[in-house]
């Protein structure tokens, strides 16, 4: 009777362990489940023209609204528009291929992600400066909706991981003076050019 007693003590912990990972997925338990939409036509969304086959990401309303949908969700809770693979928008002239909402709740704004195999004229100030930086662009922005080259409504607050806005976090950074001088030309340079009405799509291969 005590050996059998022992054993079941002995046995709890591992119940519970067995309780607490509850999760026997393969691909992972952290899989995305965000409700998205391929779009069926030429489509605008958040002041963008986005081509057909573009993936738009949404932040689920209800319990039930997970994965792909057969329909667009409301505009509003866009969280990422991803263009068809080998395909890119010329968002502010530099070929763009993803634009994605802050994760951060407290911030509002996006991130430009640059289509690194696709060919780019860098005709003007700001192209030069973001191709300097050599990475995607974080953008703060007024307007939550409007996510298109509207300088009026943005400004910029990092370029990939080296360039970022001088916070608490990294003020001590002794490259910090030298991004700031960075970020002060570059929303000068955006601020020079008009806010954009067509995305013209180019397609490119990754060889």
């Amino acid at each position: 009777m005590n050996r059998i007693f022992k054993l079941s003590i002995l046995s709890f912990p591992v119940l519970l362990l067995s309780g607490c990972i509850g999760c026997y997925n393969p691909t992972g338990c952290n899989r995305d489940t965000s409700p998205y939409f391929y779009t069926t036509q030429i489509s605008q969304v958040k002041g963008v023209t986005v081509p057909v086959g573009t993936k738009l990401v949404y932040k689920s309303q209800k319990s039930k609204q997970k994965n792909e949908q057969t329909a667009p969700l409301k505009e509003e809770h866009i969280t990422g528009i991803k263009l068809p693979k080998d395909s890119a928008m010329l968002w502010g002239g530099m070929p763009t291929n993803h634009l994605l909402q802050f994760a951060n709740s407290e911030m509002q704004g996006f991130t430009a992600y640059r289509a690194q195999e696709a060919p780019a004229v860098y005709s003007n100030q700001f192209l030069k400066l973001w191709k300097e930086c050599d990475s995607d662009l974080d953008i703060s922005i007024k307007n939550k909706n409007d996510w298109s080259f509207n300088p009026a409504n943005m400004k910029i607050i990092g370029c990939g991981i080296n360039y970022q806005e001088r916070a608490s976090y990294n003020t001590n950074n002794p490259s910090q003076d030298k991004v700031d001088i960075f970020l002060i030309k570059i929303n000068q340079a955006l601020q020079q050019l008009t806010k954009q009405k067509e995305y013209p799509v180019i397609r490119y291969s990754q060889n």
